[in-house]
């Protein structure tokens, strides 16, 4: 037969098979075999047991899979809170047990690990080390020549660097990082040049020769990104603000602890799986891992004092605080990761290990380079933005505003910068997902909206600070003479476009952030209108003043007369302009009152001379008076460059007046200089009028008592008056009689003449000094 009862008992239809001799033997069919165990009372017993086995499995597993079928039916409102925590906790305690099984099963085996090294046959290691001398020598000789001829080259540049500022540091210090790969792959097609043509057979690139090249590219990259970084020998070009001292140690810590890594991991390690034993191999990688661990918790002890030092600096506004508790005690959490890394090391070499370096080294990347994208953006936010002193001296205001701008702009870069370190981290050991949030719906619309407003700001930004610059250009004295119109019209310009710049933006903001702006849009516009029929004197001043600006009748520092007030215009709006006359008084005048402008300064002006002679003088001598002072009043250091015209225009008799012939002549002055050109001239004729005898006669009087139809005029009654000193004895010795009368000329008080109209007073320009208008 095909085996004892007891065994076709246990397999009746051969599921599992025999050996190879009994399946050599001649295979009965299951109908006979059925028939043999049921003839035989102990096989049929113990077939019907084994049946009866695999029936109540058949029946367990069908009514577990339809218990878990119906719990997955069951809806949420069905499923309750205590057998979701069960589950949970069976699911996790299973978890542990397995974990904890194959901790164990793997503890057991770390002797076996290491045993393989007594076993292990060194001689053909030997071999490949000498095989390895010739490429070795090579490579790193290559390496370092490179290194040593393009010295000079660096030093310049970081001499350049420091001497041109901080831009021209960072961009040295790339250009440096840059020619430092450049040499490694110099160096490392050398080696790979020379492996195929001179060492070994020719085109022909041996195992172990391939493994040390690629270690020796993965180390100096390495030390390439390090001295970029933390630059030991140029401090002028440090990214990474660290002391000399703690800067050299770091950069050998990390050559020492790459070189291990790099060169065992990469070189013995293949070489030991290949040449000795992959047991052996695997033990080796143990103990690179463990010797690579050490190096690390040995530099975190040794920086455990300066980083703290460090971290409390950046929490010292909170002393009693968590995160200055935990600047204080950086290094525990350190070294306790560390701790659990060389427990995963030595139960699970491979695998788990390298899945956990892989994050921290992905974390760690993401911390050093926050941490120096943090440190420059802190530096540029204290010392802030320096311009040129060219531009400084062109647009003086420019340094002022980005420095107003700029700080704030990068104290949220940095906060953006410490949140993308905390998602990489969180993302790195499976608390958040990047990949996953930005595939998403929310997560999209997020960051699309984030980055459109980032541009709708930078762009608003941008267009304003020309704007304004190119207005500052303008109005700078210096870059030739600015008329107060042109000044005007650019001052009100800038605050339109600003103006604009800023509803643009905020419309479309709103638009961004999934408002509908076209309610809003068209409330404003029904609003504009009921505040338009409210405030119609408000449209009224606008409307004028912007056709007064488009005429250019008032600029910022002219004498005007507006609605009935003359003065000099300080403050010039789109709805008002602001005066302040001769009396130092301050008067605002909205443009829907005014009617007039009268401008006193546009173009040239004349300084009118009405001058009152008696009717007995003569007008030719007059007229020569009036040159002759024009003459001296040219010789006038004061207002001389103020006259126009070399001549005086004499226009003769203007009027005659009650007691004076007022005869007129006018001269040509600047704008604004006509009224201290008319006080010079009237102070020269009044010298020269003196000085010819020239009547300035006062106001008087004629009376005419009228006659009568024969021409005889009628009497005048005379009034006597005595004049006698006497004393009060005289009056009682004296005799009444009539004293003695006098004979005197009456004194008849003409009547005040009436004061001629004179124009309105308006200030000197001399007066006004036109207001800055920033």
């Amino acid at each position: 037969m095909a085996g004892s009862p007891g065994a076709l008992a246990q397999d009746p239809f051969g599921l599992t098979g025999g050996t190879a001799q009994e399946t050599s033997a001649p295979a009965a069919t299951p109908l006979e075999t059925l028939i043999e165990v049921l003839k035989d009372d102990a096989a049929r017993q113990a077939l019907i047991e084994e049946l009866e086995t695999r029936a109540a499995g058949a029946a367990g597993t069908d009514t577990a899979a339809g218990e878990q079928a119906g719990a997955s039916d069951i809806s949420g409102e069905a499923a309750t809170i205590g057998g979701e925590i069960a589950q949970f906790t069976q699911q996790a305690s299973e978890s542990a047990a397995e974990t904890v099984d194959e901790v164990w099963r793997q503890v057991r085996r770390i002797p076996a690990i290491f045993s393989a090294f007594g076993a292990a046959d060194y001689r053909a290691i030997g071999w490949i080390v000498l095989d390895l001398l010739a490429v070795v020598v090579i490579t790193y000789g290559t390496y370092f020549a490179i290194r040593f001829l393009t010295e000079r080259f660096r030093r310049l540049a970081d001499l350049r660097a420091v001497a041109a500022g901080r831009g021209a540091v960072l961009l040295a210090a790339f250009v440096i990082l840059i020619s430092n790969l450049a040499i490694v792959l110099a160096a490392w097609a050398a080696g790979y040049v020379v492996t195929l043509s001179l060492v070994g057979n020719a085109g022909e690139v041996a195992f172990h020769h391939s493994l040390f090249l690629n270690a020796f590219l993965i180390v100096e990259v390495v030390q390439a990104g390090a001295r970029a970084v933390l630059a030991p020998r140029r401090p002028d070009l440090r990214l990474l603000r660290v002391p000399d001292e703690d800067a050299w140690m770091l950069t050998g810590w990390l050559r020492w602890a790459t070189s291990i890594f790099a060169f065992g991991q990469f070189l013995l390690v293949p070489v030991f799986a290949r040449f000795v034993s992959f047991t052996a191999a695997q033990a080796l990688s143990v103990l690179i891992y463990v010797a690579v661990l050490a190096m690390a918790i040995n530099l975190v002890l040794r920086l455990r004092q300066t980083v703290a030092d460090w971290l409390t600096g950046l929490t010292s506004k909170d002393p009693g605080g968590v995160l200055h508790f935990s600047a204080r005690y950086w290094h525990v959490p350190v070294l306790i990761y560390l701790i659990v890394l060389f427990a995963v090391v030595i139960v699970w070499p491979q695998g788990v290990l390298v899945s956990m370096l892989s994050a921290t080294l992905k974390i760690i990347l993401a911390m050093v380079l926050g941490a120096i994208a943090a440190g420059i953006l802190a530096r540029v936010i204290m010392t802030g933005v320096r311009l040129p002193p060219n531009i400084n001296t062109r647009i003086p205001l420019l340094e002022r505003r980005l420095n107003a701008f700029v700080p704030r702009a990068l104290t949220v870069l940095r906060i953006l910068v410490f949140m993308l370190v905390v998602a990489i981290t969180l993302d790195t050991i499976g608390l958040f997902s990047i990949s996953g949030w930005l595939s998403s719906e929310f997560g999209t619309r997020l960051a699309a909206s984030l980055l459109t407003l980032a541009f709708i700001f930078s762009v608003a930004f941008f267009a304003w600070l020309a704007l304004t610059s190119w207005v500052d250009y303008r109005l700078l004295p210096a870059n030739g003479a600015v008329k107060s119109r042109e000044r005007t019209l650019l001052v009100l310009a800038r605050n339109a476009a600003t103006i604009a710049i800023i509803v643009f933006t905020l419309m479309f903001t709103l638009s961004e952030i999934g408002l509908d702006i076209a309610p809003l849009l068209a409330s404003a516009g029904i609003i504009g209108l009921a505040v338009g029929f409210g405030a119609q004197k408000a449209v009224q001043d606008i409307i004028t003043g912007i056709f007064i600006q488009l005429e250019g009748a008032i600029d910022v520092g002219d004498v005007v007369t507006i609605g009935g007030i003359s003065g000099s215009v300080e403050r010039l709006t789109i709805r008002s302009a602001g005066l302040r006359d001769v009396n130092g008084i301050y008067h605002i005048v909205p443009f829907s009152s005014v009617d007039t402008v009268s401008n006193f300064m546009r173009g040239f002006a004349f300084a009118l001379a009405d001058i009152g002679v008696a009717y007995r003088e003569n007008l030719d001598e007059v007229k020569q008076a009036m040159l002759d002072a024009y003459e001296e009043l040219k010789k006038n250091e004061t207002v001389a460059d103020d006259l126009v015209e070399p001549e005086l225009e004499w226009m003769g008799i203007d009027k005659f007046a009650d007691s004076a012939m007022i005869v007129r002549a006018r001269i040509k002055t600047l704008p604004g200089r006509q009224w201290a050109v008319n006080r010079a001239y009237n102070a020269e004729i009044k010298t020269i009028f003196d000085a010819r005898g020239i009547e300035i006669p006062f106001p008087h009087q004629t009376v005419y008592f009228g006659e009568d139809k024969s021409g005889n005029a009628p009497p005048m009654h005379m009034v006597s008056v005595i004049k006698r000193s006497h004393t009060a004895d005289d009056e009682r010795r004296a005799p009444a009689s009539p004293p003695k009368a006098e004979t005197v000329e009456p004194e008849i008080a003409a009547p005040p003449r009436p004061a001629e109209p004179s124009p309105p007073e308006v200030p000197d320009a001399d007066d006004f000094t036109p207001p800055d208008d920033r």
